[in-house]
């Protein structure tokens, strides 16, 4: 379970600890706030844990394959 839940964190680059922390205080005192505890809602609520560098690597791998499918199209 908890891989999951770090590649959900990674998935949605958030800094993985900071996630887990917050996901087991969470759930332990408030379990029927899990809905609040998925990456990309908590992301939006914790901006400060999201990992900028990852923000950056993320657009940068779109850029590439983004210029790739248009060298594939061009040379068609």
């Amino acid at each position: 379970m908890l891989s999951t839940i770090m590649a959900g964190a990674k998935r949605h680059r958030l800094e993985p600890w900071g996630y887990v922390k917050d996901v087991l205080m969470t759930l332990s005192v408030e379990p029927e706030r899990v809905e609040d505890l998925l990456p990309d809602r908590w992301g939006q609520s914790h901006p400060e844990q999201v990992m900028p560098h990852r923000l950056e690597e993320s657009r940068e791998k779109a850029r590439r394959r983004n210029a790739k499918r248009a060298e594939r199209r061009n040379g068609k």
